[in-house]
């Protein structure tokens, strides 16, 4: 074991002082040119005292960073691995992820539950996940029970089984995970904001539903035994030990790991970018659009690093950032605007965002470039510059407060690659960055008229109020080319024929985190409706959503007639009427608080009325792999959107009203999306829909 080298640099760690110095007489008077009081300068930066770390190296290789501290008998234990995400194999994003998640849930030696049963007697806690970067293993325990942890600790790192029927849990998780994102306009723009930036580089691939279904135990497996390497591996400890008695104990507990490094792949070389591009996420009926501005930034070793943060800080870190106080303070076009400056080992990024109205879409995005060309093209105001410097020196020290925080912040660096000084010095450095080394970075490093501007809005009012500012791509919310003329509403791709439909009554549940809130009854007839052989579905619901309507269609045809429907939950309710005149369906959308919207559309071959999906699901011609669309007016629009169907596999599902074999179906509208299971059998009944993004589940009851 190599000697433990000890750092006494934390005790150069400063803190800005805030007491008040004496006001000139300017400063003083209120009104005229005084009225404005200046800030008191701050006190000169004073010594903290924190507790040592001291470095040292495993007999295996591994790293190891111990951060000494007696006053709580707790200990943390942190391992680093330094492979995650981005060492994904090509095809399976996700695998580093469920690699993580996966260590605890069984062993050579233990299951999932004498695992968890085992951390959870002594009180402690213990887990793991991936980031770009890096894997982190952790456990935290009372120091009596250090064994316990290292024991966990090295058998789920050197010794986990991946099993099986655990991996389906968390895929299933994971799956579920990725449905709600894939439906936030935010996590649509994130997404495709890195993509854009960082092209096929590892930092700009995310986790898919195929990917991670592609994701099999092997691939755990040979993911575990590439990467998990002590010579790859940075131990952090911090609390109640003694850091040589620590050291001794994990050299025994991590004494079969076999020495190595994990391999380090070449990566593409992101993207250059030459010019501005704007790409633009159609999401039918949003009233906001969501705004990503960036572009890279050089990888973490970089010397600038300190002025980038300090600029960022400057630009958009937080209310006192230019962003927040034009576009929400002065312009009133949001209710936030930020930046952030990400470091990574390879290239990292700059990022600037909000979420704005349609209205003010083009507006925000000209105070954005404005303000960006400003932090370039003229030094930082000196008030500006030192509340950002006099934040980010305070704020500091808010993250060394404990051994653990002190740990963890010494541990990134060196992950970074960075020098051993940095977490030391990095508030002297804060303080040293002056107005000019802002432009000069700026100049070198921000290229506003080179940025990937990502808005994921309402394409259709969006699309020429962007135009000014780059060339437009647009892209449906799967990421599928669109052209500017296929952003109006279109016919159905399929024709629907109802003359199959006969009558029947159909009881639903809906359940909200597991438990019954609600049943709602639909009655199918086929009746003469305004002369015409027509289907009719008359609802009605009762519990915490009370529902009512009336809907009716002609069978062969599928043409709308009529629909009228009232939801109400909470003392609150919304209607909305609709009925076919000629070439157009007219009426109205009601909303809490006496508000009405008039609804006018033209009546394209295939439209529906709001209920008429569900009767096209049951009439339509289903299989695996089939694909279609089809208009539709949404209360949530008050207008009409595109509603895509895909088929997407088949299982077999079992609800209050028995055991069916059904077509699972993905079902998309505007950007939100929820899984749809079918009856197999037509014609293809709705037994099961789960609300993507919400704890909602809508299960058949009776079918009679």
């Amino acid at each position: 074991m190599n000697k433990i080298r000890t750092l006494g640099i934390l005790g150069l760690l400063f803190i800005a002082g805030s007491a008040a110095a004496p006001l000139s007489a300017q400063d003083q008077a209120p009104g005229g040119d005084g009225a404005h009081q200046q800030p008191p300068a701050p006190l000169p930066m004073r010594p903290v005292a924190l507790p040592e770390f001291h470095e040292g190296t495993l007999d295996n290789g591994a790293k190891i960073i111990v951060v000494e501290d007696h006053e709580t008998p707790i200990v943390s234990l942190n391992l680093r691995i330094r492979s995650g995400a981005a060492a994904d194999p090509q095809g399976k994003a996700g695998v580093a992820a469920l690699t993580a998640a996966l260590l605890d849930k069984g062993t050579e030696s233990r299951t999932a539950r004498e695992i968890a049963e085992t951390i959870d007697f002594v009180g402690g806690t213990l887990g793991a996940s991936a980031s770009d970067d890096w894997t982190n293993i952790g456990a935290t325990v009372l120091t009596e029970y250090v064994d316990t942890a290292l024991m966990l600790l090295s058998d789920i790192v050197l010794h986990p089984t991946f099993p099986e029927e655990e991996l389906e849990i968390e895929r299933q998780r994971t799956l579920s995970s990725l449905q709600v994102e894939l439906s936030q306009p935010a996590a649509l723009a994130a997404r495709r904001f890195m993509a854009e930036v960082y092209g096929s580089h590892p930092y700009g691939v995310a986790p898919t539903p195929e990917s991670v279904r592609a994701i099999q135990q092997a691939d755990l497996r040979v993911f575990h035994q590439a990467h998990y390497r002590p010579e790859d591996a940075l131990f952090v400890v911090a609390g109640d030990v003694d850091p040589d008695d620590i050291i001794a104990r994990l050299d025994r507990r991590f004494a079969d790991w076999a020495p190595g490094a994990a391999p380090r792949p070449a990566w593409p070389e992101p993207p250059a970018r030459s010019a501005r591009e704007i790409i633009l996420i159609h999401k039918p009926g949003s009233v906001q659009a969501v705004i990503r501005i960036g572009h890279l930034l050089p990888p973490a070793t970089d010397a600038d690093w300190i002025t980038l943060d300090v600029a960022q800080q400057v630009l958009g870190g937080g209310t006192t950032g230019w962003f927040f106080r034009t576009l929400r303070g002065e312009k009133g076009y949001t209710y936030g605007a930020y930046a952030t400056a990400a470091q990574r080992l390879d290239a990292g990024y700059f990022q600037a965002w909000a979420e704005v109205r349609n209205e003010v879409a083009d507006s925000a995005l000209a105070e954005f470039f404005r303000l960006l060309d400003q932090i370039r093209e003229a030094p930082v105001p000196a008030e500006d510059l030192r509340t950002a410097k006099d934040y980010m020196i305070g704020s500091f020290a808010l993250g060394l407060e404990t051994p653990q925080q002190v740990a963890g912040q010494v541990a990134g660096a060196r992950l970074l690659g960075l020098p051993d000084d940095y977490v030391a010095t990095y508030r002297e450095r804060v303080a040293a960055v002056t107005a000019e080394d802002i432009q000069r970075v700026m100049q070198e490093d921000l290229h506003p008229d080179r940025a990937a501007v990502v808005v994921v809005g309402d394409a259709t009012k969006l699309r020429e109020k962007l135009e000014a500012f780059g060339p437009i791509q647009i892209y449906d919310v799967r990421g599928a080319p669109l052209a500017a003329e296929d952003l109006g509403i279109h016919g159905a791709s399929v024709r629907l024929d109802g003359s199959s439909i006969q009558s029947q009554t159909l009881v639903y549940q809906l359940l909200v985190q597991g438990n019954p809130v609600s049943e709602v009854t639909n009655a199918v007839t086929r009746e003469m409706v305004e002369g015409k052989d027509a289907v009719r579905i008359q609802t009605s619901g009762t519990g915490m959503v009370s529902t009512q309507g009336d809907l009716a269609f002609e069978a062969a045809s599928f043409a709308p007639l009529y629909a009228t429907s009232e939801q109400g939950a909470g003392g609150q309710s919304v209607k909305i009427e609709l009925r076919a005149v000629g070439p157009k369906v007219t009426g109205s959308l009601s909303l809490p608080g006496g508000q009405v919207r008039p609804i006018e559309v033209d009546l394209v071959p295939g439209l529906l009325l709001p209920g008429m999906d569900e009767p096209a699901i049951w009439v339509a011609d289903l299989a695996p792999g089939k694909e279609f669309s089809f208009p539709m007016i949404t209360a949530q629009t008050a207008g009409a959107t595109t509603i895509r169907v895909e088929v997407v596999g088949e299982s077999t599902v079992t609800v209050p009203a028995g055991e069916f074999e059904v077509y699972e179906l993905e079902v998309s509208a505007g950007g939100a999306t929820s899984r749809v299971y079918a009856r197999k059998a037509a014609p293809h009944v709705i037994v099961k829909q789960e609300l993507g993004g919400q704890p909602v589940v809508i299960q058949l009851k009776e079918l009679k």
